[in-house]
């Protein structure tokens, strides 16, 4: 008797389509095929890694960030001054952490950015605590 005869064929597990599964008719409702499904938040503190405070290498900035996490939960951090890096250091649960709860919707980066003053037109600036970009008239 061959090795072949004495494996035993596996059964396969049908494939779920939006029609079986409500949970996948509910996110494929909620969440259409062209959302950005980029989150974003601003960290106005310093951010220290491993013991050491994250510096902008374009322009030397040490705390006032916008931080950015994309589908794949990779982090990214965003300088004033445009300047824009992945910290692989940051995780998903990092970014929950500086994030906390809701936060206004944008439709794309591009406009976060923009609203909140990431785009290089407020390079230099720290802003007051209590005077958060893009929250005034």
């Amino acid at each position: 008797m061959s090795t072949e005869e004495l494996q035993k064929p596996r059964t396969l597990s049908p494939e779920r389509t939006l029609a079986d599964d409500p949970l996948l008719r509910l996110q494929d409702a909620s969440e259409p095929d062209d959302a950005t499904r980029i989150q974003t938040t601003t960290h106005a503190d310093p951010i220290t890694i491993t013991g050491i405070t994250v510096m902008c290498a374009n322009c030397g900035a040490r705390r006032d960030w916008l931080v950015i996490c994309d589908r794949q939960n990779q982090v990214f951090l965003r300088c004033r001054c445009a300047h824009e890096w992945h910290e692989p250091e940051l995780t998903r649960a990092d970014f929950d952490a500086m994030a906390g709860e809701g936060g206004q919707k944008y439709p794309s980066l591009e406009a976060v950015v923009r609203d909140t003053g990431y785009d290089g037109t407020l390079a230099g600036t720290y802003l007051p605590e209590g005077l958060a970009p893009g929250t005034w008239g």
